[in-house]
């Protein structure tokens, strides 16, 4: 009680900020937004969080289900193993709101076929965003239903798939902006069908697919590619002659990194015009001698590390990333003479285990 020259006379207490009630607690803020951000902030949760955020008041009752839905089936896994297919149809069955991401993968999870298709054609994944779909099972009936959701993806990884004989032409998708195709099966034209049709595709990754001996990069947006050549290509009896040799960048004026990720890559990459590249790796000379990795820009040639002809100097790489067999100073910077604007050097060195013992014991 605090005391006025009047005398005696209880002042009420004021609180110390705004919003905060007398016995300290804060102010219910996440209530007071509206019904369509609080959608958003459930679907940014796991399934399991998601449809959890039912209990926590009678206004959040139904928001789960009207929320962008973030469907993944991991969180619906016994065990990590065998989904609650049960589970998912009534997830499907009950929820009214627009897809926002789906994750089927039927390589590490135990997922029935006529789930995934009755998945695949639920409404309630209509207008989805973002696919993450892995199927290796030799039949594969259902795959085409993926690319109904082509006009509103902005994010597709599609891994162990065969579309070789689905054609891409006329398939538009006009809001993807990431694609990753991974051990997938496809032919040169559907793939080159396939980018065509992503007219705002900005991120680009292929890896360890076969079908197609040439990739070549015709794109106005796209800002980073990453390539992976097979690794049937190393088995002493290849399953498939169709592997990626050439990747071909003709025009790409927005392209920031291009990386070629693994070992023993027997690649030739040709870049034609790229006038942005800040980063570039790996340049290796880890590959079969008989048919080393090649790196082309305009009309410099760099076979494995060693500069075979330099005609023009790459001045926009900024970064590099070298994968040596043994660490060579001289071949380091001969091959700085073709990166003069050079400000980061990675380099990678891949000893011998024969190598290694002689140095240990010398």
């Amino acid at each position: 009680m605090e005391m006025d020259a009047g005398g005696p006379h209880p002042k009420k207490r004021r609180s110390a900020s705004p919003g905060v009630g007398e016995d300290g607690g804060g102010a219910d803020c996440i209530s007071a937004l509206p019904d369509a951000v609080l959608g958003d902030i459930i679907s940014l949760l796991s399934t399991k969080e998601g449809a959890r955020t039912r209990i926590l008041a009678s206004r959040w009752r139904d928001l789960w289900r009207s929320a962008p839905l973030n469907l993944d089936y991991r969180d619906l896994a016994i065990e990590g193993v065998t989904v609650r297919t049960d589970v998912v149809s009534r997830i499907l069955s009950s929820h009214r709101g627009p897809g926002r991401r789906l994750y089927v993968n039927t390589y590490s999870l135990n997922v029935p076929a006529d789930s995934v298709e009755a998945c695949l054609r639920s409404a309630a994944l209509n207008n989805l965003e973002d696919l993450d779909f892995t199927d290796h099972r030799i039949e594969q009936p259902h795959l085409t239903l993926i690319f109904r959701f082509s006009p509103t993806l902005r994010v597709a990884n599609i891994c162990k798939c065969d579309l070789s004989d689905i054609t891409f032409q006329g398939l538009h998708f006009p809001l993807l902006r990431q694609l990753g195709l991974i051990e997938f099966k496809i032919s040169e034209l559907s793939l080159h069908s396939l980018i065509h049709g992503c007219p705002v595709l900005e991120c680009f990754l292929i890896d360890r697919c076969v079908g197609f001996r040439s990739v070549r990069i015709n794109s106005l947006t796209i800002r980073s590619i990453s390539a992976g050549v097979s690794l049937y290509r190393f088995h002493p009896r290849p399953t498939h002659r169709l592997l990626l040799e050439q990747l071909v960048i003709e025009n790409a004026p927005c392209l920031v990194r291009l990386l070629i990720p693994g070992q023993g890559i027997s690649l030739q990459v040709v870049v034609v015009a790229a006038p942005k590249l800040e980063t570039l790796g790996f340049i290796t000379d880890a590959c079969d001698p008989t048919d080393p990795y090649r790196l082309v820009f305009g009309s410099t040639v760099i076979k494995g590390l060693c500069v075979e002809k330099l005609v023009t100097v790459v001045r926009t790489v900024k970064m590099l990333a070298l994968d040596m067999q043994n660490l060579s100073l001289d071949m380091v910077i001969d091959l700085m003479r073709c990166f003069p604007c050079l400000e980061k050097l990675y380099i990678q060195v891949i000893m011998l285990v024969q190598q290694m013992f002689d140095l240990l014991l010398f």
